[in-house]
């Protein structure tokens, strides 16, 4: 059975806009310099017998023995060229000889580069047409250093002019060493060419979809889902052989049809999440070996006490020890403590020195431009703050800190305490799966890949039809996804591995973008356009640190130069994994924030949202200070008493007791204080992420980086034809 040939994409990558760029191309529309390039490679050989699909144009070429199919994707359709670099073994650039790039180039190249590269060629269409061997060799040096400072591994650059250009080329595309993406080399994948249905159903508005194409990647399997962007994971019935439309030598034998692979009663299902049972988190009576051992457990109480009362009383005595040398500095100013200044506080006192109020006057102004969105202002001047005072938080005065703050505790140190990953989950952790040991999962699902499984039966198909011309047939596909999955040109099938279609709590290594300037805060409302791996969906994410550890500090915006963890509820993906991450604004663009990878599959990721406290020494005296201004009752101060104090010049104390009822504290600290110091104290609690998990089946709008950039251009090359004329 004969092979399929390589894929190789292609497509154009101007110098910069011109006036042919007045509206939008159609739709997989091939542009004029790819299609004139593919003519001059189809007749430097008379023996290339071409041939046309929906999604690829085919090369049979009997001087090499083989087969190019190439695709060519609308460089502006960002979701076309991410399908076919997923769908090919060759990325062939065709480089302007002036080796500049226009900004939209540029974070196209970004994109892919996120994405994930398979091998490249470089083409510099006339290049062969320069006489002058200096000039020749000098755009020659130009492109190369272009490719190098993209860090874009290639062979060299090959001009593609004459016939024996061209001639070169074909076989350097054929013979050239494959790099196959991770995604590729992981996953059967298929290169649609032809959709039909069968089997639908109107009362249930499902149908069987049969999906025509080579089959690529490791041995396809029967058992395995198979991912159809957009919509979702399905459940294949059956493979079976078809004719190929691309043949490297013609045939008249006519040939039947046969299954090459059958699902059986292993094959996956599609649960997706578990369905929790209320009755789980009930209170049951405890067991009889609960009771013995609590029997089991002496404590020492006092003579005459029962049962009863012995359970009201603590084995460790709560009242901590003053130190004398904290009683005998400040004895002699409790009571003027008490009723000094307290009365004098002021709300000029607790204003914040940032000049907030200025800025929100400027910008609630009624002659502001309406185009400014002021929620973006917004997240400017927060950013700025948290910059400034990191995740410092005023204590209320309408609400006790007490209540306030009742989700929080004090850790002794951030690294070392201890914090229960299991201790207070969300509802939502019901409904997800969690390996018991990730790696040991992993490494067992990665050992069967490509047909390894010695129980996977008929479900597998043989070695030799891999890269055979067949016909998968996916059952219950709604039928309201038709017409969309037919509109795609570059429709590209990818199947998963055993548990990728179940929920869990998927974490991803990103950094920001350099183009995406807009601060990015991790909220519950924002929500992110994730692509990750062969997925496209909708999530809500939470930013942590990127440091060792088992606990991660949040990060409350898309920190700019380093990179961070961001936590969200997805599909099980198996790292490493590419990820790129868009936001989409107000009116309904996309921008690109982040790329990276996934880092792991697991829910015990403990982050914990710090809130800072701050108060003002009020008098010092060696090392017992009076401070003010954190708490405003006698009751929060005795609430926080056991959590301990800092200063940012690095002094550690902690409180020892209210003095008044206006929220001055006693406290002591190592070292005595400056009056410049101010007090902090640290309180946690853990967060998680929001469950709004959606697919996204929407082509990638340009995003405002992009539109941007072409008004600029446009107006550029306008300016250039005033001042010509």
């Amino acid at each position: 059975m004969s092979t399929s040939g390589h894929r190789a994409g292609v497509f154009k990558k101007p110098a910069k806009p011109h006036k042919s760029w007045k509206g939008k191309r159609t739709k997989g529309e091939i542009t004029s310099d790819n299609r004139e390039f593919l003519k001059k490679l189809a007749t430097c050989d008379e023996t290339i017998i071409q041939t046309h699909s929906p999604s690829t144009i085919d090369f049979a070429i009997p001087r090499f023995k083989s087969r190019l199919s190439f695709l060519t994707p609308d460089k502006e359709n960002v979701d076309a060229v991410l399908d076919a670099i997923r769908a090919s073994d060759i990325l062939c650039f065709l480089w302007p000889l002036s080796a500049e790039l226009s900004e939209w180039d540029e974070q196209l190249l970004t994109v892919i580069k996120a994405a994930g590269l398979p091998t490249i060629v470089s083409v510099v269409p006339g290049l062969g047409g320069i006489s002058n061997v200096k000039k020749k060799e000098d755009v020659r040096k130009g492109i190369e250093f272009t490719i190098s400072k993209w860090s874009m591994t290639s062979a060299g650059v090959m001009p593609a002019d004459s016939v024996n250009d061209n001639l070169q080329l074909l076989r350097t595309l054929n013979e050239t060493k494959k790099k196959p993406l991770t995604l590729q080399s992981r996953h059967s994948y298929m290169l649609v060419e032809n959709l039909e249905t069968t089997d639908v159903m109107d009362s249930e508005r499902f149908c069987t979809l049969k999906a025509q194409g080579y089959l690529r990647g490791p041995e396809w399997s029967a058992n395995n889902l198979v991912h159809l962007p957009g919509f979702g994971d399905f459940q294949i019935s059956h493979i079976e052989s078809a004719v190929d439309p691309h043949p490297l030598k013609a045939s008249a034998k006519s040939q039947e049809p046969q299954i090459l692979a059958k699902a059986d009663e292993k094959r996956q299902g599609l649960e997706t999440e578990i369905v929790p049972d209320a009755m789980d988190g009930e209170q049951t009576w405890p067991t009889e070996e609960e009771l013995r051992d609590a029997e089991k457990e002496m404590r020492r109480v006092p003579k005459g006490t029962s049962s009863y009362q012995a359970a009201w009383i603590l084995e460790d005595s709560e009242d901590d020890e003053d130190d004398e040398d904290s009683d005998e500095d400040m004895e002699d100013e409790d009571e003027a403590e008490e009723d000094d200044e307290e009365d004098d506080m002021e709300p000029e006192d607790l204003k914040s020195e940032a000049g907030e109020t200025t800025a929100s006057e400027m910008m609630f102004d009624d002659g502001i431009d309406e185009d400014i969105n002021m929620a973006e202002v917004e997240k400017y001047r927060k950013e700025r703050e948290n910059a400034q005072w990191p995740d410092e938080v005023d204590t209320p005065l309408d609400q006790p800190a007490r209540i306030r703050f009742q989700k929080y505790r004090g850790l002794k140190s951030f690294r070392t305490s201890t914090w229960d990953p299991k201790e207070n989950l969300p509802v939502d952790y019901a409904r997800i799966f969690q390996f018991q040991n990730y790696k040991n999962t992993k490494k067992n699902v990665m050992s069967k890949i490509g047909g390894n499984d010695v129980d996977s039966g008929d479900a597998v198909i043989e070695k030799k039809f891999n890269g055979a011309y067949a016909t998968i047939y996916i059952e219950k596909v709604p039928v309201s996804a038709l017409k969309e999955l037919n509109e795609r040109k570059h429709l590209v099938l990818f199947q998963l591995l055993p548990h990728e279609q179940k929920m869990s709590v998927l974490n991803m290594t990103l950094k920001k973008h350099p183009s995406c300037s807009i601060p990015i805060t991790s909220d519950n409302e924002q929500k992110f356009i994730f692509y990750v791996g062969y997925r496209q969906f909708e999530a809500s994410a939470v930013f942590s640190s990127n440091s060792p550890g088992d606990k991660f500090k949040l990060e409350r915006f898309m920190p700019t130069e380093k990179t961070f963890v961001a936590t969200v509820y997805a599909p099980i993906t198996f790292n490493p994994a590419t990820v790129l991450c868009f936001r989409q604004d107000d009116k309904g663009r996309q921008e690109l924030v982040a790329t990276g990878s996934v880092l792991d599959t697991n829910p015990d990721r403990i982050v914990l949202k710090r809130t800072v406290l701050s108060g003002h020494p009020y008098k010092i005296n060696r090392r017992a200070v009076v401070v003010r201004y954190m708490f405003f009752n006698r009751e929060d101060i005795d609430w926080f008493k056991p959590v301990e104090l800092y200063t940012p010049s690095g002094r550690r104390g902690h409180i020892k007791e209210a003095v008044g009822t206006h929220g001055n504290m006693k406290c002591r600290f190592d070292q005595q204080l400056n009056a410049q110091d101010s007090v902090m104290l640290n309180l946690y609690k853990r967060v998680f992420p929001v469950w709004n998990y959606s697919l996204y089946n929407r082509n990638l709008n340009p995003s405002r980086f992009v539109e941007r950039s072409r008004v600029e251009s446009i107006s550029l090359v306008n300016d250039e034809e005033a001042m010509e004329e």
